[in-house]
C-alpha cells in the first residue's frame, strides 16, 4: 500500500495571482477539490507533479519528499511517478489507441490496472487500431485516462477526467478507477468545477 500525500505550498505567478494550500490525502482515497475556472486547481496539479515549482513549502508522499524549499529538494517531474491527466488529453496523434495506452506502461503483476481490464471496463476494444483523430472527445478521454492508469502511478492527479463521457459509462469507469485506487492504496486528487462528479 502506498503512503498518503502531504502538501503545504505557496505559489505566485508574475501576474500577481497567488495560491496557498495545505492538505493531506490518505492512500487509497480520492480527495476532491472544486472551484470555478481560474481559481488555481490546475496550478495546484502542476505544482504537485513538478511542472511548476512552489515559492515555499513541502510536498511528500509518505516519507518520500518530492519538494522541500527549506531542504532544497525538487525531484524532477519524470522521476516523481505521478499520473497526471489534464482536461485536454495529450494523446500521440501518430499512434494507435493501443500504442497510446501502452506508452509508458509499467507492468505490475498484482495491479488491477492491466491492459485487458482497462479495455473491457472502458469499452474501448473496437477502438484499439484507430488513431486519435478518429475518436470522439469522450473516447479520447477514456484512452488518456487508461494510459495514465497503466503507468501505475504512486500519486494520481485528475483534472476533469471524464467530462466528455456519457453519464452511464462515466459512472462505470469511475467505479472501476475508484476500486483500483483503494486496492493499490494510491492517494488521488480529483479537481473539477462540477460537484456532481
Amino acid at each position: 500500500m502506498n503512503a498518503g500525500l502531504n502538501v503545504d505550498v505557496d505559489f505566485k505567478y508574475a501576474s500577481g495571482f497567488q495560491i496557498a494550500g495545505a492538505f493531506s490525502a490518505d492512500g487509497g482515497t480520492i480527495t476532491s477539490l472544486f472551484g470555478p475556472s481560474g481559481s488555481g486547481k490546475s496550478t495546484l496539479l502542476s505544482l504537485l507533479c513538478g511542472l511548476l515549482d512552489p515559492n515555499q513549502g513541502r510536498i511528500e508522499i509518505g516519507d518520500r519528499v518530492l519538494f522541500s524549499h527549506d531542504a532544497s529538494v525538487n525531484v524532477k517531474p519524470w522521476k516523481r511517478n505521478v499520473g497526471l491527466l489534464f482536461q485536454n488529453d495529450t494523446l500521440f496523434p501518430h499512434l494507435t489507441v493501443k500504442k497510446n495506452l501502452l506508452f509508458g506502461a509499467n507492468f505490475v503483476a498484482d495491479s488491477p490496472w492491466q491492459l485487458d481490464n482497462i479495455v473491457d471496463a472502458f469499452e474501448i476494444k473496437p477502438l484499439l487500431n484507430r488513431k486519435p483523430a478518429q475518436l470522439s472527445g469522450g473516447q479520447r478521454d477514456r484512452i488518456a485516462l487508461g494510459r495514465t492508469l497503466l503507468s501505475q502511478p504512486k500519486l494520481l492527479l485528475l483534472d476533469e477526467p471524464l467530462s466528455s463521457v456519457e453519464d452511464s459509462l462515466r459512472n462505470t469507469i469511475f467505479d472501476f478507477v475508484q476500486n483500483g485506487i483503494a486496492t493499490c492504496g494510491i492517494p488521488t486528487l480529483l479537481v473539477s468545477h462540477d460537484s456532481n462528479l
